[in-house]
């Protein structure tokens, strides 16, 4: 992902996010990259990237330099859109591909007046539907065949809250969590995966998780975990923003109830050459 310099616009009109398509055309093209998933919010944009031959950094080096120099000759200005270098996430684990693809096309529910994610133009989730032709540049079938290609159970994974509160937790749901919070935080990568390691810390503690997963999860002792506990419990009653936040990974890191990784997809290990 990356966000606008300033929290300025990443997008200015529809021709810029139809531009930001035909680069992701490009690096598919030049470098390989399949898009599993996009989302082009009006600051940032968020994508699911599957790089068989590597090149994550010089495809999108690429990206940005040619869209930046697309929106600056087309408004006449000059100068960086973006704040930097794109943060970036490994997929880990079938289910951590599901939960990633999940917050992307969620994504839009946080702009004002979007309650219903089909509705929302810019993101993946209409191909998913077969509301959308899908570009050649994007494949859907690596996510949708975890529910036998039902694109309905899908969308259903997607758009429904999850509502259990204490869910079952082993240390690669804990992980899992870790990632869904970083990606939510707005920081910098290192900061961002600090302080969502913290959260879940603070969550996993006063929901009575079993503390020896807790230690299994983050590598600490039970004396560590006793005085970092109490930290991060502390934050996310002072900052209940960051609450929402970590009540958010709850919801993306739940079983998805109607895939073919089963009752408990955290558990299934086969890695996915993908990066968010």
């Amino acid at each position: 992902m990356n966000r606008a310099i300033d929290h300025g616009p990443a997008f200015r009109d529809d021709s810029d996010r139809v531009e930001f398509g035909q680069r992701l055309a490009d690096i598919h093209e030049r470098f390989g990259v399949i898009t599993h998933a996009y989302c082009l919010m009006t600051t940032h944009f968020h994508l699911l990237l599957e790089c068989p031959d590597g090149a994550l950094s010089e495809a999108m080096q690429r990206l940005g330099s040619m869209y930046t120099r697309h929106v600056n000759d087309r408004i006449g200005r000059d100068g960086a859109i973006f704040r930097g270098r794109f943060a970036s996430r490994l997929i880990a684990n079938d289910a951590h591909l599901l939960m990633a693809c999940r917050y992307i096309h969620r994504n839009p529910l946080d702009l004002p007046g979007v309650v219903d994610v089909t509705g929302y133009r810019w993101s993946s989730h209409r191909t998913y539907l077969g509301l959308r032709g899908r570009p050649p540049w994007m494949r859907t079938d690596q996510v949708l065949g975890h529910w036998n290609e039902n694109a309905a159970a899908f969308d259903e994974f997607v758009r429904n809250d999850v509502t259990d509160a204490r869910p079952d937790v082993d240390p690669l749901r804990l992980q899992a969590m870790v990632a869904a919070c970083a990606m939510a935080l707005d920081e910098e990568e290192r900061a961002a995966t600090r302080l969502a390691r913290l959260l879940v810390l603070g969550w996993a503690t006063s929901s009575g998780v079993d503390p020896a997963v807790v230690m299994t999860a983050f590598g600490m002792s039970r004396g560590a975990l006793h005085s970092a506990s109490y930290r991060a419990r502390k934050r996310l009653v002072s900052e209940p923003s960051l609450a929402v936040i970590v009540r958010r990974a709850v919801d993306l890191t739940s079983t998805p109830q109607r895939s073919r990784l089963g009752s408990d997809p955290w558990r299934d290990h086969s890695a996915a050459r993908a990066a968010s």
